[in-house]
Formats: structure tokens, C-alpha cells, sequence
């Protein structure tokens, strides 16, 4: 009996032991993070202690054990979901903060593996922050060389010819309204061409560049040093007078004249012409100032070299006499040698992209190419071929030249009129009788259609003789082309020009189109000649369109079309219609 008393106590205290083992195994899963599997080993356990282990009741007991597992999944899963939704609040500011630029912040601590994921985004965003620095850096370099190459000299690193004339243009302005007096020297090295001619280019070039050091110490930053040519420098000096300006070139010429350049196994004495002229009040134009510059210049070449030579009425008519002479020759060689050249600057519109299909618009711009690949401009030939009565002849090249390039780009392009070229005519070939006829035959001969060409005439040109350049112009634009008033608004009579000659448009001067942005007087006169050639029918163009103040302040008035360096550049034509 004592033994039949003990088996029942084995038997009841076996589900008990099953439940401690269970709960154990419960508490171990959830150690391990599988809550659900521990909830569902429970409630069994639990299902099976009150219900007893019959088969009858293990299948209810299985039910109710599955049931609680399922609930305590949904329980945990929100909240899993809340502590989660925290967490990825506490990413997505991190990502602010990346997308912001910031590269630090104080973001709370995050349980792995999100706080990984946190140090990744922000170690992310301090090296987007390193290389956007770094990228800007580099834009800003490229945008200060960028401008440096548009005001200055690539071989010396001196400021270049457009610098120079700005400068220039400005102490004009100032002598006119202040009664300010200002001095340039012009400065010409003697026989640099036997260097190159000897040695090279590269001689050349590098004796150019060791000039600069010895031209700046004697300078003691007095004026502005520029390289305008390929051998020739100037001195702007501001607010001095002519006999300052006059020690100080004398000064130059001694300085390089102690210097010795070396190449290689050579040492050279280099010497240096030098002319100098006053800037006053009476000072009619910035042509005139390097008219009068090169006139002195040459006359300390004509008289030995290596001097200084200032400019004045009674010595300037006898260099300019010499000067002429000079430039008769290199005009004459030019034309039968192929030294002149043509580049185009586009015209294009302010307000708006051009019209889908409508031609470009190109302006065809005479130069005369040097030795050393350096372009002349006009302005210091035009002059010595006026008074030669040269510019029929020049005029005639710069004409064919046009049509000849007009046609081999309708041959290129397929296109019959591929663009539209505007030429500048003189008043000695407007005035011509038979110069009609030969724009005609020039017409028949290149094949080049009238209505793709444009003449460009200025006041002074049309003035010579009114009768004979009207019957020009009416004839020619009988034939389809067209004719623009050039420069118009610089003569004291231009509107009344309108008038007498029948023109399509006008280019509204430079002088006022630079001072639009800035000068109430400027901006008044443009707008007035804007209001006046629209009410006529006539298109406009805007000269000298500089910059984007420029610009914007034309479409204000209503200009519709511009041309300057801000637009477009003068260029091959292959490179300005591409």
C-alpha cells in the first residue's frame, strides 16, 4: 500500500515538473528575443496543467496556446512599430541635416543597428560638405581665370588692349567734365623682329616677358602697364601732366635700355621708341589718342630709335606725314599680299531665343593681320586709306571677301541663305557713280542673294555727298538689300539723317549704349531713339552690349537686338556659325 500511495504522487507531480521545465524554456526564448515562441510554450504548458493530457484535450489545449502566441505577436509588433517609428524620426533628421549642409549635429543615441545607420548618413554628410567646398573652390578659380584672360595679356600677364582703351575711355570723360589731364606713353621695342627672325618666337616671347619686371620697377606702380601689340606697350598715367608723363617715359627707355636679355649663348641691347600725349579736354576721341601715340612713336623711330618723342601740333603733322607714308605701304602690301583678314560678330536678340529657322546674323569686321599673328584694327590704317583714296579699293576686297565666304557657307550648309552678313561701306565707295554696278555683278558673280545683305553706313560716310549716296542706297535696296545707319546717335544732325536716307535700321551708338545701366542721360537718349526708328518702322540694334546690366536694361526700353563682347565676340566665321 505504500508503495500503491506513492505512484499517484509521481504521477501529480509530473505535470508540475513538465511546467517548470516549460516556463524555463519560456524564459530562455525570451532572453533570446523570440517573445512569440516563448508566449505560445506558456500558454501549452499552461492549456495542458489545467486541462489535463488526455487526447481529448490536447487539441483545445494546442487552440488556446496558439491564440495567446497570436496576441502577443500583434502586442509586440505595435509596440515594435512605435519604438521604430522613433527611430526613423531620429534617421530622417539626420538626412535633414544632410540635405540642410550641416556637418555636425546633436541627434539622440540610437540602439543598433540604427545608430550605425545614423554615423553613416552623417559621416555622409561631411564628406558631401568637403567635396561641395572643394568643387566650389574650383569654380571660383576657373571664373577669376576666365575674367583674368578677358582683361589681360596670356603671354605677359599685363593688361591687355581692351583694358587699356577702357581706362582710357574713362580718363577721356574725365578731362571732358573735370578738366582732368592725363598722360600715355607708347611704347615700341626696336627690332624685336630680328629675335624672332634669328632665334624664334620663343626668344621673342621671352624677351617680352623679362621686360615686364624692369618696366614695372621703373614704374614704381605709377599708371597702368599694358601689352596693346605684339611688340608694343603703353602707360596710362591718370592725373599728372604732359612733363611728368614725359620724365616718366624718359625713366622707361633708360631702364630698358640698361637691361641686357639673354638667350641661351646671346646677350642682346634691347631699345624702346616711345611717344607720349597729352589727354586734355581737347582731346577729340580715343582714336585720336593712339593716332597721336603711334604719330610720336614713330617720328623717335624716324629720328634713331631709342628715344622719346612727345606729340604736338607742329612735330604731329610732320610724323604723321611719316607715319602715313608707313601705313601706305603695309595697306598696299596687305591687300595684294593677303594680310587682311575678315572676323564676325553675331547680332542677337535680347528679349527672346531667335525665331526657330531665321538665319543668324553676322557683322563682317576688317583687320589687318601682322608678322607675329597680331590683328590691327582699323582705326589705325582707316585714316592713312582715306587720304590715299584707298578705301574704294578696301572696300571692294572687304565685299568680295564677304560673298566669298557667304557662299562657301550656303555650299557647306545646303541652305541657300544661311545667314545674314552685314558689311561696312565708306563714304568714298557710296559715293562712287558706278558702284552699284559693281555690287551687282558682285551679286551675280558669288551668287549671293541681295536680301542676305546688309550695307552698314555711317553719318559722316553718307554726308560727303547727300544726292549721290541716296541714289546708292535706293538702288541697292531696289535689288533686295538693306542699309543700316551705323554709330547713329553720335552726330549733332542724326535724326534729321532719317530724313534724307532711306535705311531698314539703326545701330544705336556705344557711347550711350555703355551708360545705359548706370547714366540717367544715356538712358534717356536710347530710349528716345528707340521710341523714334520703332513709330518709323526701323529695327534696332544696340552696340557695345558689355555686360548683363546692359542688357536687361535694353529689353526694358525695348531694344530688340544687341551685338558687343557679352554676346558674342568677333571670330572666324566657322566659329561663329558653327
Amino acid at each position: 500500500m505504500e508503495a500503491g500511495r506513492g505512484a499517484p504522487l509521481a504521477m501529480a507531480s509530473a505535470p508540475d515538473a513538465r511546467r517548470e521545465e516549460l516556463s524555463r524554456l519560456a524564459a530562455r526564448l525570451v532572453a533570446l528575443g523570440a517573445i512569440p515562441i516563448a508566449v505560445f510554450c506558456g500558454a501549452f504548458a499552461l492549456a495542458r496543467a489545467a486541462l489535463g493530457v488526455t487526447q481529448q484535450a490536447q487539441a483545445f489545449t494546442w487552440m488556446i496556446a496558439l491564440a495567446a502566441a497570436v496576441g502577443a505577436v500583434f502586442v509586440l509588433a505595435r509596440r515594435t512599430a512605435r519604438a521604430l517609428d522613433g527611430e526613423v524620426q531620429v534617421i530622417r533628421e539626420a538626412v535633414r541635416h544632410v540635405s540642410g549642409g550641416a556637418r555636425e549635429t546633436e541627434l539622440p543615441e540610437l540602439d543598433p543597428p540604427l545608430e550605425g545607420l545614423k554615423r553613416q548618413v552623417l559621416s555622409l554628410a561631411t564628406d558631401f560638405q568637403a567635396k561641395e567646398q572643394r568643387l566650389q573652390e574650383r569654380l571660383d578659380t576657373a571664373r577669376q581665370q576666365v575674367f583674368f584672360l578677358t582683361t589681360h595679356d596670356p603671354l605677359t600677364g599685363l593688361a591687355n588692349r581692351k583694358t587699356l582703351e577702357e581706362r582710357l575711355e574713362s580718363a577721356l570723360a574725365n578731362a571732358r567734365s573735370l578738366g582732368g589731364t592725363h598722360g600715355l606713353v607708347y611704347l615700341d621695342i626696336d627690332f624685336l623682329h630680328r629675335i624672332n627672325d634669328a632665334f624664334g618666337h620663343l626668344a621673342g616671347d621671352e624677351l617680352l616677358r623679362g621686360l615686364v619686371p624692369v618696366l614695372k620697377a621703373s614704374l614704381r606702380e605709377e599708371g597702368l602697364l599694358a601689352r596693346i601689340g605684339g611688340d608694343e606697350f603703353a602707360v596710362l598715367l591718370e592725373n599728372c601732366s604732359a612733363d611728368y608723363a614725359m620724365q616718366v617715359a624718359l625713366r622707361l627707355r633708360d631702364a630698358v635700355q640698361a637691361w641686357q636679355f639673354e638667350w641661351k649663348d646671346h646677350a642682346f641691347q634691347v631699345g624702346v621708341s616711345a611717344g607720349v600725349v597729352a589727354i586734355t579736354r581737347l582731346t577729340p576721341s580715343l582714336s585720336a589718342i593712339f593716332n597721336e601715340a603711334d604719330s610720336a612713336c614713330f617720328a623717335a623711330k624716324e629720328q634713331g630709335r631709342n628715344r622719346v618723342v612727345a606729340f604736338h601740333e607742329a612735330q604731329g603733322a610732320q610724323s604723321m606725314r611719316q607715319t602715313s607714308r608707313g601705313w601706305l605701304k603695309r595697306i598696299n602690301d596687305a591687300i595684294s599680299g593677303g594680310a587682311f583678314t575678315l572676323l564676325y560678330q553675331p547680332f542677337l536678340p535680347l528679349a527672346a531665343t531667335r525665331v526657330a529657322g531665321a538665319p543668324p546674323r553676322v557683322e563682317a569686321l576688317l583687320r589687318m593681320s601682322e608678322t607675329g599673328g597680331e590683328l590691327i584694327l582699323p582705326m589705325s590704317f582707316i585714316p592713312v586709306a582715306e587720304r590715299y583714296d584707298l578705301m574704294r579699293t578696301i572696300d571692294r576686297w572687304v565685299v568680295e571677301r564677304a560673298f566669298s565666304d557667304f557662299r562657301r557657307l550656303a555650299r557647306e550648309s545646303g541652305r541657300e541663305r544661311p545667314a545674314e552678313f552685314s558689311i561696312n561701306l565708306s563714304g568714298h565707295s557710296l559715293t562712287a557713280p558706278d558702284f552699284a554696278d559693281v555690287v551687282r555683278e558682285l551679286f551675280t558673280q558669288y551668287g549671293v542673294p541681295p536680301s542676305s545683305i546688309c550695307f552698314e553706313i555711317t553719318e559722316t560716310a553718307a554726308i560727303a555727298n547727300v544726292e549721290r549716296a541716296r541714289g546708292a542706297i535706293e538702288g541697292l535696296r531696289a535689288m533686295g538689300a538693306r542699309f543700316w545707319l551705323d554709330d547713329f546717335g553720335s552726330g549733332l544732325s542724326s535724326f534729321n539723317y532719317l530724313k534724307h536716307f532711306p535705311v531698314d535700321g539703326l545701330k544705336i551708338d556705344g557711347l550711350f549704349v555703355k551708360g545705359v545701366a548706370r547714366n540717367p542721360l544715356d538712358h534717356a537718349l536710347v530710349e528716345a531713339i528707340q521710341k523714334i526708328a520703332a513709330s518709323l518702322g526701323l529695327a534696332t540694334v544696340a552696340e557695345c552690349v558689355e555686360s548683363e546690366e546692359i542688357a536687361q536694361r535694353l529689353v526694358e526700353i525695348g531694344v530688340p537686338w544687341g551685338q558687343g563682347f557679352h554676346l558674342g565676340p568677333p571670330g572666324r566665321l566657322e566659329a561663329v556659325i558653327p
